[in-house]
Order: C-alpha cells, then structure tokens, then sequence
C-alpha cells in the first residue's frame, strides 16, 4: 500500500512481477508554528530588489544566449523577476545562521535551513517580508556527485514477432495522441530543448532506452536541488519511467514520442518524505531549465497533503495564486516555455482536484485518459478555486508502456504523471516541425486540435489533442473548409473481414490503377482485392488484410500513367 501522504501508487507491470513504483504528491505550507531546536526549512520572501547588483539591462549576467534569443522570438521582455535576488540579503541571512538551500528569482525569496529561534530572528531584517515553515530537514542520503557508470550500448534491438512497427510496444499509446505521422514526416524533437523534473533517474546511465540520445550528446543532468548537487541518477526509477515515455529510442521495440531532443534531468523531489520544501525546490528547477534555454518544460509533480498534516493545502488554496508552487508555475508560464504539469491522481478519492501547481494559470495541467480516450477514474478534475477549467489537456495515461527496472525490460504504469510526458514529447516533436514559432503558438495549435476544444469541461479539460491534425493545420496541409485535397482520406479498418476502407474526395479511378500498403520500413503488402465505388466519395476497399501488422502505412495508389498519390493511414487493433 501507499503511505496515505502519497496520492495515487502507479503500478508498474514487470515482465516478471508486479511492483510498486514510487509515487509523488504533497502540498504546501502555511504556518510558522515550530519551536523547536531541531532544523527545519524556511521560506523567506523579502520586500524588493532595489539594491540589486544586477539590472535588466544586463540580461546576460543571469540568463543564457539560447534563454535570451527564446524571449526575443516571442517578444517576451526582460522584468525585475528575471533578476536574482540581491546578494546583500542572502548574506544578511547567512550571517543571522540561516543555511542558503535555494533562491527564487521570480518569487523574490530563499529557501533556508534554520532552526525555529534562529529563523524567527530572520524576521527582524528589515528586508524581509515574511518566514514561513515549508518542512522538515531531511538527512542526505547520496553521495555527492557519484561518477557516472559506463554505458554498453545494446549490440541487438529486441523485436516484436511478427511486426513492422518502428515503434514497438509504444505504438498504441503514441498513436493516441496521433504522434506516429509526426514522426513519420521526419518531426521527432531535434533541436528542442526538454527539462525533466522528478524525483530521480536511477539506471538513466546505463540502460539501453537511452543509447541514442546518451551517446548523440543530447542528456544531461542537470541539477539535483534536493541534496545541491549534479547527481540525478539516483533516488527512485520514477524520472526513469517519465523519461523513457519521451526520450526512448530502440526502433521495433519501444520509441518514445520525441526521441531526437535533447533533455535536462533535474531531481527536485525528496524521495524521503512530502513537505512543501519540495514547491521551492520545483520553483528553483523551472527558474534553473529558463535560465539556460529550455523549451519545454515537463513535470509529474504534484501536492495537497504532507507528512506533517498541518501544512496541507486546502481546496480554497487552488487559485493558481497561493501556493508557492503556483505562483512559480504561474510565472514560469510567461518565459516562453512550454510548461506542462500532471493534473493529479485523486479524481477517485475525496480530494478529487487537481492539486499544486496544476491549478497555476498558463501552465498545461494534464489529465490522463484510458484507451477507449475516457478520462481514467483516477485522474484529478477541476475546477480552480477561482473557476478556471482544470485540467487543461489530456494524454494516455492508463497501463502506458514504459522502461522497467532493468535492461530492456518493460513495464505498465498508471497516472497522470505518464500523460504529461506522453504529450511533452508531443508537442517537443511538433515544436521541431516548426523552430521559428514561439511557444504560444505551437500551444495554441494543439488546444485546436483537441478533441473538445469548443466545449470544455473540468473533467477532460479541452480533450485529447491530435498532433499530426496540429502538424497539418499549421503547415497549411489540411482545410478545413475544402474538402478537395487530393492528399486527404479517410481510413476504417476491419480485422476480421481483412477489409481496409479508404473514403477519398476523388474520382477517376482506371481498373489499371495499382493499390499497395506500405509500412513505415518500406515493406509492400499487396491487397487480394480491391473494390471501388466512386459517387461524390469515393469507397476504396481492399481486402486480404487479416494479418496486417500493427503499424503506420502509406496507401500508395499509382495510376496507368505511371503518377503515384500516397496517402497516409493507421492501423493499429
């Protein structure tokens, strides 16, 4: 069982056994009421930057040239919370006997490690706004920066019998999202920048998922704002399991939805327990991955209760405005990034709302569905305290695929801490399809896409989003008003009769046309037949398809002439 601070256990499907995947969830923190000699955390805001050392007007001193070009591209201006905090004040609070744990940038505040009278000294600096307790100290338990292992790259991919899908076991979950012609169209996230948060990312040095993006130079850690060091590669398989979901590259096998980024692990989640500590240190990874360029921004965090039951959030605390996860979610939503967030596991508990950040405005808080695209029972529903609809989007999220605990192993998990990955690499693949646009227009284009985008609800937000339909929109391939694309069909396949229809809006089909599938690996499948029925629509029916194989194909049509048309289709039960 879950300790009852956790929400929701995702559990994980081994080729050999069931287990129990850690889970996440916590909340936030209000009260300063320990009097105690034994450390705990703080959370300092203090009242202005007025002093500051560095100025707006110096943007390079603080954020990279990649973070600057991003703002430039979406007109985003340099303001007074992109600056540090003024050194003079983290000094001042040293000096009192506080230990620096992290700053906020955007907050304006630290994170520190006092004990109750030395923090509530603090409060006499006449710079500082306010001290709260956000938590207790907790033990380090990892050695600072372990040497990472070596990695032995897989000298054979392992396939499934029988079919011809480069995306493996990932082929039904991708395809939900309609990530496969993506891909297939040669959008696979190169030159998108990831940044991953959780909890840690034990085996991430070694296992064969990551050959590709390890050994092309595209992962790195990033920082560990737990234990304040570059470690990531251990503490839980959690950020393991969100990562493969994305970065996965064993073609035939298992292919996550953006293979070709390049991703930034960041470990701020304290596997040893649930305080609001862990809002700052989600604060401080988001402020860490705008600062050096990051374009999209993935976390499978969340929190309403604690260890320490006094700190909890309450339901009237969901205004995107109150925690401090929030408010730094909301801030990290206006730097040009994509920023997306798991709604929650606790849509069938008593709790049921989405929990913090996901309540933040301008962060993607992502839902999870079944496979029949019904929201799972589990995942968080809205509406915010101040009546926005929650969750935002959806994405597959129940018995998804993922990497296992070893090698090439797989497993199943549940949880919305799946989907927002699942559609974090999504959105990284579109983005890579278009590099000049800014991240509110690839944002904008995927809420159109969505299945329910012109009747939302607060239990599936704006729906599921095709991608490919985001793709086509975007590059101008698919109207909506003209029905008079050569390039367009519509496909419905029947196993048991081996039937596959394509609804086309043409006619002139000759009995010489020729018909042909063909897989994403270039393999032909001939049809036993073919029938056409040409009205203002025109039926192609082919059969002898019982055993096609799960997979992405191309129906390739070539006339008498010699002229070849292909058009695109799925099949994938």
């Amino acid at each position: 069982m879950c300790d009852l601070y956790y929400d929701r256990c995702d559990v994980v499907l081994s080729m050999k056994k069931l287990l129990l995947a850690t889970c996440f969830l916590a909340l936030s923190a209000t009260a300063f009421s320990q009097n105690t000699s034994v450390p705990g955390k703080w959370w300092v805001e203090f009242t202005d930057k007025n002093n500051t050392p560095y100025c707006t007007c110096r943007p390079a001193e603080f954020l990279s040239a990649r973070a600057l070009e991003r703002r430039a591209t979406a007109g985003i201006a340099i303001e007074m919370n992109d600056v540090p905090v003024d050194p003079v004040y983290t000094d001042a609070l040293r000096k009192k006997g506080a230990q620096l744990h992290s700053t906020s940038r955007w907050l304006n505040a630290a994170a520190v490690v006092a004990d109750s009278a030395t923090a509530s000294s603090l409060r006499s600096l006449p710079f500082v706004k306010s001290v709260t307790y956000i938590g207790k100290h907790l033990r380090i338990k990892n050695p600072p920066n372990k040497p990472m292992k070596i990695r032995k790259p897989l000298k054979n991919i392992p396939q499934i019998a029988g079919s011809s899908s480069v995306f493996g076991y990932a082929g039904k979950q991708n395809s939900l999202l309609n990530v496969p012609m993506l891909h297939f169209a040669g959008h696979r996230g190169s030159g998108i920048w990831v940044a991953v948060m959780d909890g840690g990312f034990n085996l991430t040095d070694t296992m064969p998922f990551f050959d590709s993006v390890a050994l092309q130079h595209r992962l790195y850690q990033g920082w560990d704002f737990v234990e304040r060091d570059q470690a990531v590669y251990e503490s839980a398989m959690h950020g393991t399991s969100v990562l493969s979901l994305m970065a996965a590259n064993l073609p035939g096998y298992f292919v996550g939805t953006a293979p070709d980024a390049t991703y930034f692990l960041i470990k701020t989640e304290d596997t040893g327990g649930e305080f609001p500590i862990e809002e700052a240190n989600w604060i401080a990874g988001a402020e860490w991955a705008d600062s050096v360029g990051v374009d999209v921004l993935t976390a499978s965090l969340g929190y309403t209760l604690f260890n320490d039951t006094t700190l909890g959030h309450r339901h009237w605390e969901l205004d995107g405005r109150t925690a401090i996860g929030s408010r730094g979610a909301s801030i990290a939503a206006t730097k040009g990034m994509i920023v997306l967030n798991s709604a929650g596991n606790e849509g069938d508990n008593a709790w049921r709302l989405v929990g913090v950040p996901a309540d933040a405005p301008g962060i993607l808080a992502v839902g999870a569905t079944t496979s029949k695209n019904t929201r799972a029972a589990f995942s968080s529903v809205g509406p915010t305290r101040d009546g926005r609809i929650k969750p935002d989007l959806m994405a597959p999220g129940d018995m998804i695929v993922t990497a296992g605990n070893y090698g090439t192993e797989l497993g199943l998990s549940s949880g919305t801490s799946l989907a927002a990955p699942m559609l974090a690499g999504g959105m990284a693949s579109l983005w890579s399809a278009f590099p000049e646009k800014t991240a509110k227009e690839i944002i904008d284009a995927v809420y159109a896409s969505a299945d329910q985008n012109d009747r939302p609800d607060n239990e599936r937000g704006y729906g599921l989003p095709d991608l490919s339909l985001a793709w086509l929109t975007m590059a101008g391939f698919y109207n909506m008003e003209s029905a008079n694309n050569a390039h367009e069909g519509l496909f419905a396949y029947n196993r048991a009769e081996g039937k596959l229809d394509l609804l086309l809006f043409e006619g002139g089909f000759s009995p010489l046309t020729r018909y042909e599938l063909v897989d994403i690996m270039g393999n032909v499948h001939q049809p036993a037949s073919v029938q056409v029925q040409e009205n203002r629509l025109v039926q192609v029916s082919m059969y002898g398809f019982e055993t096609l194989p799960p997979g992405m194909f191309r129906v390739r049509i070539t006339n008498p002439g010699g002229q070849v048309v292909n058009y695109l289709s799925m099949v994938w039960k």
